[in-house]
């Protein structure tokens, strides 16, 4: 199972059980998928950057949690037909690797000539002298 983050912007007008409400289906629908929510990060009510169907606030409201691959598509279908959603993202969690998988950086070193480049430059004489 993968780590997701799905971050959604509901409509305003909701209210706290209906928020509540549409959270808890989310976290249901997961569950159904085979997937266990881990967290829930509910940042409330903030002005949204440009109007989204009329709307100049929304509730912001995020979810984390494991699901198996196969289901993803099936989760943001369900997301997109909730109509108190007005946006949302799904973002894969990368795992970080640990010190000892990665791999030493093996320094560059740009081979250097001890002797000096010298640069020839030809002058060339156009007969014009004014400046």
């Amino acid at each position: 199972m993968n780590q997701y983050e799905l971050g959604m912007v509901l409509r305003s007008t909701l209210t706290e059980e209906e928020v509540n409400g549409v959270v808890e289906n989310i976290k249901s629908r997961i569950t159904e998928l085979g997937g266990e929510c881990t967290g829930t990060n509910l940042w409330g009510k903030r002005r949204l950057a440009y109007p989204i169907r009329k709307q100049t606030d929304g509730i912001y409201v995020f979810l984390n949690f494991n699901l198996p691959p196969p289901s993803v598509k099936e989760l943001v279908r369900a997301v997109q037909f909730t109509d108190s959603v007005l946006r949302h993202i799904l973002v894969k969690i990368e795992k970080k690797a640990s010190r000892k998988d990665k791999k030493p950086i093996e320094p560059h070193i740009i081979e250097s000539s001890t002797k000096p480049q010298t640069i020839e430059l030809e002058a060339s004489d156009s007969g014009n002298n004014d400046v």
